[in-house]
């Protein structure tokens, strides 16, 4: 087949054509299009500044503010909700040479009108007197003259409530965060006294070369004969460095975010959980692991991949907080919350969530129940890490350095998982935070009665 010809001018209009073609998709990729980005603010710059999902949003007097749980909250309000940590859906045209969307409508996830209710443990008290505040769950519950109290396990007043007992609440938020309780029942738990295996539940200090611990705390030597099917699964036979500074610096912070309860508590009481911490060799996993009561793991792997012991602190505090769920379990049960296939279930996710969790890595938990339990940790950690004295604002940071299989070389790019999105939700909720606009960690604001540093 014989090419086709063109004449010179022909050559010069198709080259013209391909400039211009060029020039227009150029100034077609410069143009703002309409898009809707979600995720929890990073950054506050300024009243109309913020930024989300890696952009910067610029909030012009005309942008619409509505609440997604349908406040009544006006524009003025809820730009003020506008801070670290509230999640936020936001619509506008992007300009993607800036990476800056100006805002038609920002959806405000404002749940200060939303009830929040649940179940869990009271590991300190907040303030006491006419309106006492406790720490449970992972949030502040405050009983105010309008709350319906009613007592269960013995229990007749509220002079009698402490740590160690257990609340099912329903409440809404107040300005500082707390849950003001609309309801709440006070359970004393049955006291039950047992027999502990105390050299099996201590917590080791020396690992002669070559120690393997095993799913239920117990150790053993590599030189020593084995079976397979002995081993305990995915929880047993790690072996344990024989490195008593690094194991030190786990046991210590480890206890440190035990709740000062729990710590107290007599050996033989029911309610006494043998904490144990270990820093163990561990390849695959990028998270922490607990498997039998009290013994929580951390991977050698997962240490040197964390900045400080604030981090550090954030992963043992959510095997801590994994216990004191595996309790909770057991007490609705046991209050006929919940029958024993949901039991059986929670416990199941609950066993695996510490193994599994550190191969899902940065991925989106889709079980609804593993979803729930995890955040019900997340916010439980919160709570115990600031009590220990530790930076909750790094817990977020910890999570998001373990969510790849390789960290990148531009620790910036960076993604944060689900988990971390959520400790960001309650950071910015119950940890009131003045912002930042370089994007750092706020610092807790000493008016709130969560717990601050």
């Amino acid at each position: 087949m014989r090419g086709v010809r063109m004449s010179f001018p022909a050559y010069r209009l198709v080259f013209a054509l391909a400039v211009a073609l060029a020039a227009w998709r150029s100034a077609a990729d410069q143009l703002p299009d309409t898009v809707t980005i979600r995720g929890d603010i990073r950054a506050v710059q300024s009243a109309n500044e913020f930024d989300v999902a890696g952009y910067h949003v610029i909030t012009p007097s005309d942008t619409q503010f509505v609440s997604f749980y349908g406040s009544k909250k006006d524009a003025v309000e809820l730009r003020r909700c506008i801070e670290v940590g509230t999640y936020v859906e936001v619509s506008g045209l992007k300009d993607s040479s800036t990476h800056t969307v100006t805002a038609k409508k920002v959806l405000v996830h404002d749940d200060a009108d939303r009830k929040i209710s649940g179940f869990g443990v009271i590991d300190r008290m907040v303030t006491t007197g006419a309106g006492p505040v406790y720490y449970a769950d992972g949030f502040a519950l405050r009983v105010s003259p309008g709350t319906e109290l009613r007592f269960s396990g013995g229990l007749t007043a509220m002079s009698e409530v402490g740590a160690n007992i257990w609340v099912r609440y329903e409440g809404r938020r107040n300005d500082f965060g707390d849950l003001v309780l609309s309801s709440a029942e006070f359970i004393k738990p049955k006291p039950s006294k047992r027999k502990r295996n105390l050299l099996l539940e201590a917590q080791a200090v020396t690992f002669p070369p070559g120690s393997l611990v095993d799913f239920d705390g117990s150790f053993q030597s590599v030189r020593g004969k084995h079976r397979m099917e002995d081993a305990g699964g995915s929880c047993g036979w790690y072996p344990v460095p024989s490195d008593d500074a690094l194991q030190e610096r786990v046991r210590s912070i480890g206890m440190r975010v035990v709740p000062e309860y729990q710590r107290h508590l007599p050996l033989d009481d029911g309610a006494k959980i043998p904490f144990r911490f270990y820093a163990v060799d561990e390849n695959d996993v990028r998270s922490d692991l607990f498997c039998k009561e009290g013994l929580v793991m951390v991977p050698v792997k997962v240490i040197e991949r964390l900045k400080n012991d604030d981090q550090l602190a954030a992963l043992l505090a959510d095997g801590v907080a994994a216990n004191l769920q595996r309790q909770q379990a057991r007490m609705q049960f046991d209050r006929g919350l919940i029958g024993a296939a949901e039991l059986a279930v929670q416990l199941v996710v609950q066993g695996s969530a510490g193994y599994a969790g550190g191969w899902a890595g940065g991925a989106i938990v889709t079980h609804e129940i593993q979803r729930k339990m995890e955040r019900q940790r997340g916010r439980v950690a919160l709570g115990l890490i600031a009590d220990a004295g530790f930076d909750p604002w790094q817990a977020p940071e910890a999570w998001r350095l373990l969510g790849p299989g390789h960290l990148p070389k531009d620790l910036s790019k960076l993604k944060y998982p689900s988990r971390a999105d959520y400790q960001l939700e309650i950071l910015g909720l119950q940890y009131k935070a003045r912002s930042s606009a370089t994007g750092a960690a706020p610092a807790p604001d000493a008016s709130a009665t969560a717990p601050t540093q």
